[in-house]
């Protein structure tokens, strides 16, 4: 074994400390372990394995500091990756005076808190490094201004990764600099302009992503010379003025464009003869044009993504919206649409459509659901009732009605959406009874029917619905979450109700429906995000004309975190089951006809921050205990019946 060269075990499933009998190998060339569950200390037999060519301690979980100086003398060594899984775990390349007799073709130290204990600088060795192909710093929170040297210096460079770092500066480039592939500087604190010749100087390029920076001025029009770029990601920047028609014209090769959240007017660049442009991110720019005008620019039999929300964009959904068939998803919503929605939009097999926050009026029969997971129509001014098409959408998973002027019952055939956890209906016109399918919706997580004229009782067959567990339709149970969320008191509101707002996406890579949710009490926003659909939970059922009692069985629902019935006619007690709710953190049944105690139970709910009770008919002493320590008079007013003296919150 002494003469091996080669030692090969990435990709496996192997854990436990490295032996330090390794360190024997001494004509060993190459050495991965890469991919594997190694713990323990880095490695300080690497140092003795002078021969090493290449050196891989890539995602593991090595724990502790690891000092590249150990490796001062490994002449031969050219590929060296290093991406510890352990948070705590570091690299560092200054605590000694070192000079490196290698010269590396392939670097990754990502994610190792490089240089943490000296102020996260960058690695002075590389200063002396000329023939790197493959450079990889991201996650490092390194400082300082970007090491523009290291494209300068290293001629045969072709791939430069330093996202999610604390660079300051400018981008510049060199004239001689035309090899290199890839460029990833997101996540940055770049400033300035991009250069003039940005496309002269990177004619090969495929890849360059430069979000979340500070950049500013216009877009050159010699990007244009980029004929082989690919993916192009300048999102949340402050780039102003009008897209180059350069980028459509010479950019032949894109497939995907994030430019959101800039500061971009007029229309965008003629794509309408681009055989490969699938996805299109401009949302949250200054595009001050109509649909028609922007469609007119895209080609329609290939593209898969447009997201061009909180623009200005005006004038009706025209109907050769109908041609782009391979659409999966499209996000219009924050616009100035107008009028009614074509029947060419029925021609779209949409997994994700958000329409949101329009002028858009009439019927929402036109949709075609057979494939649509998330539909957002809210906040517009849609009338008439939920069409029966919409009994098709079996794939669904949110559907976000708030906000129009739709009106009708509730349909019974509501249970058929057996795949959804979003249901959306608040400040409508419905009226009728809440029908008790609602209750075969198992994977429900959140239920709005808020702010509309639904009469009758609460079903009590609300205990079948999962909210915030997770159905397991193989075994027929549900299983609970686990986990709790953080909130953050960010506005206060007088209405109850459940706000959702679905997050950005500026490149494909990022997923179209990923939601952030904000419950409204009577008080508070409190702001939710993360894997909304499997970690939040809640009912708003506020704002209507339910009578009756609360039923008992609504304390089943142990996973719920926010619970509004609020604004009703509801008479009875509070139930006692109430104290099941072990995760509840918002509990709202203000402005009811309840009578009877609070619970002492409900003391068990720690969880809670958010109570209120007022104006009812309760009676006897408020609880004093746990949460209901911190809640004051605010939460109990106008109830006459309620004895003792006015609680005070706690300091």
């Amino acid at each position: 074994m002494k003469n091996l060269v080669e030692l090969s075990l990435g990709g496996n499933m192997f854990s436990g400390q490295l032996p330090e009998c390794l360190r024997n190998l001494t004509k060993l060339r190459t050495l991965d372990l890469s991919d594997n569950s190694f713990s323990g200390n880095f490695p300080s037999f690497t140092s003795n394995l002078t021969s090493l060519e290449y050196l891989s301690l890539f995602r593991n979980y090595l724990q502790g500091s690891f000092s590249l100086s150990t490796l001062a003398n490994h002449s031969k060594l050219q590929v060296l990756y290093i991406s510890p899984q352990s948070p705590g775990a570091q690299v560092e390349t200054e605590k000694t005076k070192w000079y490196p007799t290698f010269q590396l073709t392939s670097l990754i130290l990502r994610g190792c808190n490089l240089n943490r204990d000296i102020g996260n600088t960058i690695p002075s060795f590389l200063l002396y490094q000329k023939d790197l192909q493959y450079i990889d710093l991201s996650h490092n929170k390194l400082v300082g201004v970007l090491p523009n040297w290291l494209i300068q210096n290293n001629s045969g460079l072709e791939t430069l990764y330093l996202m999610n770092n604390s660079f300051v500066g400018n981008l510049q480039l060199s004239s001689i600099r035309q090899d290199i592939c890839e460029i990833d500087i997101s996540h940055n604190n770049l400033s300035g302009l991009l250069p003039k010749d940005i496309g002269t100087f990177l004619p090969r390029i495929d890849t360059l992503y430069l979000a979340m920076n500070n950049l500013e001025g216009h877009i050159p029009t010699s990007i244009g010379k980029m004929q082989n770029l690919i993916s192009l990601d300048l999102s949340h920047n402050l780039f102003s003025g009008e897209l180059p028609e350069q980028l459509a014209t010479g950019c032949i090769s894109l497939y995907g464009v994030g430019l959101a959240n800039n500061f971009l007017q007029g229309n965008i660049p003629n794509f309408s003869n681009s055989t490969h442009l699938s996805g299109l991110y401009l949302n949250n720019n200054n595009l001050n044009v109509t649909l028609r005008e922007v469609l007119a620019n895209l080609n329609s039999e290939v593209l898969l993504i447009l997201d061009i929300s909180n623009n200005s964009i005006s004038g009706e959904i025209p109907s050769s919206i109908g041609k782009f068939s391979k659409m999966t998803d499209l996000n219009i919503s924050e616009n100035q649409l107008e009028g009614e929605i074509p029947f060419g939009i029925s021609n779209l097999t949409l997994k994700m459509l958000d329409l949101s926050q329009n002028r858009l009026s009439g019927s929402v029969s036109s949709f075609n659901l057979s494939s649509m997971q998330f539909l957002y129509l809210q906040k517009n001014a849609f009338s008439g009732s939920i069409p029966f098409t919409f009994s098709q959408g079996f794939e669904l998973v949110t559907l976000d009605l708030r906000d129009n002027n739709l009106s009708g019952s509730i349909p019974n055939w509501m249970d058929k959406l057996y795949s959804l956890r979003m249901l959306l209906l608040g400040g409508n016109n419905f009226h009728g009874h809440i029908p008790i399918q609602l209750c075969q919706l198992k994977n429900i997580s959140i239920m709005d029917l808020s702010r509309n004229k639904i009469n009758g009782s609460i079903p009590s067959c609300f205990n079948n619905l999962s909210f915030g567990r997770i159905y397991d339709s193989d075994s027929d149970t549900v299983l609970p979450t686990t986990g709790r969320l953080a909130f953050s008191e960010v506005a206060s509101s007088f209405n109850a109700s459940v706000i959702v707002y679905r997050a950005s996406s500026d490149l494909p890579l990022y997923e179209f429906g990923q939601v952030a949710v904000e419950f409204r009490t009577k008080s508070h926003y409190y702001s939710y995000t993360g894997k909304i659909l499997e970690y939040m939970s809640g009912m708003d059922l506020s704002c209507n004309m339910l009578t009756g009692i609360i039923p008992s069985e609504i304390g089943d629902l142990q996973q719920v975190k926010a619970l509004n019935l609020s604004h009703n006619h509801l008479s009875g007690s509070i139930p006692i089951t109430f104290s099941n709710l072990t995760q509840i953190e918002s509990l709202d049944l203000s402005f009811n006809n309840l009578t009877g105690e609070i619970p002492s139970q409900l003391t068990l709910l720690h969880f809670l921050s958010v109570f209120n009770v007022s104006y009812n008919n309760l009676s006897g002493r408020p609880p004093s205990e746990g949460q209901f320590a911190d809640f004051d008079d605010e939460n109990y007013r106008g109830n006459p019946g309620l004895c003792g003296p006015p609680p005070q919150a706690q300091v």
